[in-house]
C-alpha cells in the first residue's frame, strides 16, 4: 500500500479504501484465472435433480416386506 502525505484524514481514508478494494479485485481475478470457472456446467443441476427423482421413485416402488406375524 502506498502512503501519500495528505493532511485530510477523510481523503486518506477514501484513498485507503479504494486501494483495498482494488487489491481485493486483483486477488479475485487472479483466483479466477488460476482455478478456472467456479460454476458447475450448465446441465449439472438438472442431472442432479433427475438422479434424485429417479432414486426416490425406485425407493417408492420397492416391494414392502410382509410382517413376520399378523396383528
Amino acid at each position: 500500500m502506498r502512503h501519500r502525505p495528505i493532511d485530510d484524514a477523510w481523503a486518506q481514508q477514501l484513498l485507503d479504501r479504494a486501494e483495498d478494494r482494488l487489491a481485493g479485485a486483483r486477488a479475485f481475478t487472479a483466483r479466477q484465472a488460476a482455478g478456472g470457472p467456479s460454476r458447475r456446467p450448465p446441465g449439472a443441476t438438472r442431472v442432479w435433480l433427475g438422479n434424485l427423482l429417479i432414486a426416490t421413485g425406485h425407493r417408492l416402488l420397492e416391494p414392502v416386506p410382509e410382517p413376520a406375524t399378523r396383528a
